[in-house]
């Protein structure tokens, strides 16, 4: 058996795999190729792809693959910009939930009408993600193979991307709980009750909506959260790893044996200090903002939960930098995400997170024809990173400060460090 090893991929990666079901078979026989589905990787070790449960997540780290069976992995040939890769990720995100049309699949091989739908299969999701930021992968990208995706021009193989295996880690893993197949079974509980009221709904950009639209049902899908457990699955990562959010308890559980694992866990996590979360603050904001505009039951549960992953995101990655500031120092040096003040970056995250904070840095920088300057007030400035984000400014990765505005931010309960 082998896995993929997820340290050699980045997000915006596609994986192409070659399955021997039947299914694989006939996708393969029917698009004359050698790969029969395409997976997106969007974060260190998870992919989203389509398949017939819906587009969901799933942990790199539980997918095996025979030794036999053909698994490779393709990057752009020029690379994209951050900003633009983590575009693609949010478009791969949005479309958890969608419905997989096995119909519409089936057109992409057959010369008969194509209807543009809503639904998603697995090439199909890559290619749409990818067409969201003008990046054309293949010629249609509502009616394409895996295959296609394969011969893309755009697209170059990676080397080495699998690890081999062994029976014994296959067998320790599948008696582990999964997460995230019970975040799939939540999530499509909820879609399940939320389609019986609007049949129109695919993912939870609808699900939104709905709330927003027919507050007549804002009660009835409030409790449609609370009964699939949704609202608590945050909980099972919290007691399966507990040493992961507390630095005490990972100093008790870093043995000597488990030192190098330990290492490579808390390397891994910094390498994503800002991005990996972001989407928990970006959510947070949205809903905070629309909670403003039409209060709803349903989404004050959201409001309360995505504070709760915002903070224990913070605490995670914060107690990895911790731990490796203690026994692996140049291992923070150089690997800590570091997302430079008033970059495009920085904006893209800010205007999303904080648009006030956006729009008064945007000022400054205009008014003194420089970025090197206070993001709250254009004087001379030096950078820092928010040591306690999650309660100050959730989502804001760093900021470009003055003396003065570091002394009235501190007063305030801001914990500013200097950024190298």
């Amino acid at each position: 058996m082998k896995c993929i090893d997820i340290d050699r991929l980045q997000p915006g990666d596609i994986v192409l795999t070659a399955s021997k079901s039947t299914t694989g078979k006939l996708v393969r026989l029917a698009s004359k190729g050698d790969v029969s589905h395409a997976m997106i990787c969007v974060q260190h070790g998870s992919i989203i792809d389509s398949t017939s449960e819906g587009v969901q997540a799933r942990n790199l780290q539980r997918e095996f693959f025979s030794d036999d069976e053909q698994v490779s992995a393709f990057r752009l040939r020029e690379a994209l910009p951050s900003l633009e890769i983590q575009k693609v990720v949010d478009f791969a995100r949005s479309e958890i939930g969608t419905r997989y049309s096995k119909i519409e699949a089936a057109r992409s091989v057959a010369p008969i009408g194509k209807p543009r739908g809503r639904r998603q299969f697995c090439s199909r999701l890559v290619a749409r993600a990818y067409a969201s930021v003008g990046i054309l992968l293949v010629a249609d990208q509502d009616y394409c193979t895996p295959e296609e995706l394969r011969k893309s021009g755009l697209l170059q193989e990676l080397d080495d991307i699998t690890v081999p295996v062994s029976a014994e880690e296959v067998a320790a893993m599948s008696k582990r709980s999964n997460p995230l197949q019970l975040m799939r079974e939540a999530q499509n509980e909820i879609l399940a009750f939320v389609r019986s009221l609007d049949p129109e709904v695919e993912n939870f950009t609808d699900v939104d909506r709905v709330v927003r639209d027919h507050p007549e049902w804002d009660a009835a899908i409030a409790d449609a959260y609370r009964k699939s457990g949704y609202l608590d699955l945050w909980g099972h990562e919290l007691s399966a790893h507990p040493y992961r959010y507390d630095l005490a308890l990972m100093e008790e559980v870093a043995e000597p044996r488990l030192l190098a694992d330990m290492r490579a866990y808390c390397v891994g996590t910094i390498r994503e200090y800002y991005s990996g979360g972001v989407r928990f603050s970006v959510n947070l904001a949205h809903y905070e903002a629309s909670q403003q505009e039409s209060p709803r039951e349903a989404v004050g549960l959201l409001i309360d939960l995505y504070q709760t992953l915002v903070r224990d995101h913070d605490r995670r990655v914060e107690t990895a930098r911790q731990w490796l500031a203690k026994h692996f120092p140049e291992d923070v040096d150089q690997h800590l995400e570091r997302i430079v003040p008033h970059t495009p970056l920085w904006f893209s995250i800010v205007d999303r997170v904080e648009p006030r904070l956006g729009a008064i840095a945007r000022m400054s920088i205009s008014s003194e024809q420089s970025v090197e300057v206070c993001s709250s007030c254009g004087d001379p400035a030096n950078d820092y990173r928010i040591a306690n984000a999650a309660e100050a400014m959730p989502g804001v990765p760093s900021l470009r400060l003055c003396d003065d505005c570091v002394v009235i931010r501190t007063v305030f309960g801001e914990i500013l460090e200097a950024m190298d």
